[in-house]
């Protein structure tokens, strides 16, 4: 049993090998995951062991019933049993880390691309929120209780991002102020007038998303925040 437990483990890793299992590892990262769990084998190797021990349980059982140990046999049948789901758990945890790792990269390059100094603090928690979620799900499917768990950990989550949706509007009020001016100041205000606002003039070269940007005599350049435009006088010269 053993001898052939040993042969159809290794001739699963080489058809996996054959079929390029580990190159459709590397590019979902898998290996990567696996690297950083310290686990010195490759993911066709992996499965392959997985068999082997699948096999071996076989194997006991079937000894143990020739023996008489029905109590052994009963208990390996059930661990047979379970395996399934621990090896469902262990996929969808491993799924769900890779998506988790996408969206996190995903809204860091898009917050990067927009210019949002707090993208890698935004896509870090979400990847993390994400992470539990999934960490959770995994744990279920393999069988553990997560009520007090989940019950815990919404109630903290929920409290951190209280707190941090306070801190961050509070600390973006001025932005979102601007973003909202510059709305209506592309109505008013275009490149190449000549504006003159709190003792300021000079030619607009630049209406952005939050400032308006003017170039005076001297050829200085001059940032002006949106929401001033809207709260003070503001002199159209040309």
């Amino acid at each position: 049993g053993w001898l052939i437990a040993r042969l159809i483990s290794a001739g699963i890793t080489r058809l996996l090998k054959l079929v390029k299992f580990d190159t459709l590892s590397e590019k979902i990262k898998f290996t990567d995951f696996l690297s950083k769990a310290n686990v010195q084998i490759s993911p066709s190797g992996l499965i392959g062991k997985f068999a082997y021990w699948i096999l071996m349980l076989l194997v006991i059982i079937s000894a143990s019933d020739a023996m008489g140990w029905a109590a052994v046999s009963n208990e390996v049948s059930k661990l047979i049993g379970y395996l399934p789901n621990l090896l469902i758990a262990i996929i969808f945890f491993v799924v769900g880390t890779f998506i988790a790792s996408f969206v996190r990269d995903f809204i860091k390059g898009a917050t990067n691309s927009l210019g949002i100094s707090t993208g890698k603090l935004i896509s870090t928690v979400v990847f993390y929120l994400l992470f539990i979620i999934v960490t959770l799900t995994a744990l279920e499917q393999a069988g553990v209780d997560t009520s007090i768990i989940t019950s815990n950990l919404l109630m903290i989550m929920g409290a951190i991002l209280a707190a941090a949706a306070i801190s961050y509007g509070i600390a973006s009020r001025d932005l979102l102020a601007n973003i909202m001016a510059s709305f209506f100041c592309r109505r008013t205000f275009h490149v190449g007038q000549v504006i003159e606002v709190k003792g300021i003039k000079g030619k607009i070269i630049s209406v952005n998303n939050v400032s308006v940007i003017i170039q005076n005599e001297n050829e200085n350049k001059i940032v002006i925040p949106a929401h001033r435009l809207l709260t003070n006088e503001v002199k159209i010269i040309i």
